[in-house]
């Protein structure tokens, strides 16, 4: 009797992990507006994964010169312009994640105009695009002009948090949130628990990724279901590194 409990129990959890795999297969390619690439730092990985994947975000950094440099770290940089994205993308719909990862006081009108006269010259709309950064007061030079921007939360996991520590940086994002510099929070997919239960009734966006996710992963687990579902976040970044990650 006690093996064909144990048997049942096996049988039954192996089938309700096959149902959540094929429900996870079958939910891949299926949200491309919420779904975007995440790392999308060549020319060559965008061509390989724009068809699949319309929206993404690159990784930049705004130079002394006015040029916007595609690169994941601000000492290196592979000599790629943004303005290859966009002479891209100029004919169609995609949207686009800016990670600027050196915004500051001192630039940042110098880089909203430089931003507003790459869109001028490729007749493409500030609609289109995400401005985010860890300067959330400087974000606030894009929000004033018509912007969508986020706030990039770069705080430590939660797991190895203390319950006060938690709240204190929940404390210090209403802190963004109430500033009105910003349009939304962007955070790793492990805050989106916590951050979702606090702002979930106040007028802010949200914004995730997964680190080392892709669809699958994305679609298999619980939180990713939730995710999907929940219409305040309204980007979740996936990993797809192709032939061409850099």
């Amino acid at each position: 009797m006690k093996r064909k409990i144990f048997w049942a129990i096996v049988l039954a959890a192996f089938a309700g992990i096959s149902w959540q795999a094929l429900r996870a297969l079958g939910e891949i390619d299926k949200h491309p507006g919420k779904v975007w690439l995440h790392r999308c730092n060549s020319l060559e990985k965008l061509q390989e994964k724009h068809a699949e994947y319309p929206n993404f975000e690159v990784d930049l950094v705004y130079r002394n010169d006015g040029v916007f440099d595609v690169t994941h770290d601000s000492l290196e940089s592979i000599n790629l312009n943004f303005a290859a994205y966009l002479e891209n993308v100029q004919n169609d719909t995609s949207h686009i994640w800016l990670d600027v990862k050196n915004l500051t006081k001192a630039n940042a009108r110098a880089m909203k105009l430089s931003l507003d006269s790459l869109l001028l010259r490729y007749n493409i709309s500030k609609k289109r695009l995400i401005i985010e950064s860890r300067n959330w007061q400087e974000l606030g030079t894009f929000t004033r002009d018509g912007y969508f921007t986020s706030c990039y939360v770069d705080y430590d996991k939660p797991s190895r948090l203390s319950k006060g520590e938690i709240q204190q940086a929940i404390k210090q994002l209403q802190k963004v949130v109430t500033s009105g510099n910003v349009c939304a929070l962007s955070f790793a997919g492990w805050w989106y628990d916590d951050i979702k239960q606090a702002f979930a009734n106040q007028p802010i966006a949200l914004l995730t990724w997964g680190h080392r996710k892709n669809q699958f992963e994305l679609f298999f687990s619980a939180r990713g279901k939730r995710m999907i579902e929940d219409p305040q976040l309204q980007v979740i970044l996936v990993k797809d590194k192709g032939h061409y990650h850099r």
